[in-house]
């Protein structure tokens, strides 16, 4: 791999994420990413623009996942009155395991980190699984909360500039 980041998340931009692979064991999670976008202020960006890194793998050591939710969603009329409400409902650990394995093709949308504790950083994952020929029905969203030591990004080439 040509290209690494370490520990700088927030250097880059998750909008367009795809992810291809996601895989929990023993202290690693590992994950492979299309259409992460590699912000100017990243040290790994000489193009000093947001660009597209090509397949990207991120790895986080001593990585575990802390916790799951499915998101909730309101929904409401023309008339902003609310019809109907689903509350967050909380994964389990057989739950949260089955959810990573259907990742393939779906939006990793969000990696906010939450804090530090005792060197390792918790981040909330967002995780959005979109039916393209359902266009207007309700995407399905999962939080994952995820807890490691350091985060590596690596990728071989850059793709094009972002254009918004």
């Amino acid at each position: 791999m040509k290209y690494k980041s370490v520990n700088e998340i927030e250097k880059f931009s998750f909008d367009d994420s795809v992810i291809n692979k996601f895989e929990v064991e023993n202290n690693l999670i590992c994950l492979e990413l299309e259409a992460l976008i590699v912000k100017p202020d990243n040290s790994q960006n000489t193009n000093y623009t947001e660009s597209y890194a090509g397949t990207t793998t991120v790895r986080f050591i001593a990585g575990k996942i802390l916790s799951g939710v499915k998101e909730g969603y309101r929904y409401y009329n023309a008339n902003d009155e609310l019809l109907k409400e689903i509350p967050d409902e909380p994964l389990t650990d057989g739950q949260i395991m089955e959810l990573i394995k259907s990742c393939e093709g779906a939006y990793l949308f969000s990696m906010a980190k939450k804090e530090e504790i005792d060197n390792q950083y918790v981040y909330r994952m967002g995780i959005e699984f979109c039916d393209e020929a359902e266009a207007n029905t309700m995407a399905e969203s999962y939080l994952l909360e995820v807890a490691f030591e350091k985060a590596v990004f690596e990728w071989d080439f850059y793709m094009n500039r972002v254009q918004r």
